[in-house]
């Protein structure tokens, strides 16, 4: 019951049929009989971080200490995503820019020649 209102919940605005599934994917891997029991690993080895383990306490005071543990950035590999998926973002990225920039460059090199021809 509680996958399905996450998935519903969380997956009503989705309109594409893959970000759904993982959607649904991610909510069957987390939400799991065994992770209410204490200890139980919600990833293993997060990018350097660590495991990522279920809170032993159940107090609000427990779980505040839980959260200010967090890392201020999660690594890719809480989503289930390789260790390296920022940086091959960020590669991507700058391909493009340098793409773009060359392609300005090109149109103000065509530009220039035009005002010397006219001249």
């Amino acid at each position: 019951m509680i996958r399905y209102l996450v998935t519903e919940t969380y997956g009503g605005k989705i309109d594409d049929e893959g970000d759904f599934s993982m959607l649904a994917q991610l909510v069957r891997t987390f939400l799991t009989p065994s992770a209410f029991e204490l200890g139980h690993k919600l990833v293993e080895d997060g990018g350097g971080e660590g495991d990522l383990a279920v809170p032993g306490g159940t107090s609000l005071q427990e779980f505040m200490g839980w959260i200010q543990k967090l890392p201020e950035r999660e690594p890719p590999t809480y989503l289930g995503l390789p260790a390296n998926a920022e940086k091959l973002l960020l590669v991507g990225l700058g391909k493009s820019l340098i793409g773009n920039v060359k392609k300005v460059t090109d149109l103000l090199d065509e530009g220039e020649a035009l005002v010397v021809e006219e001249v």
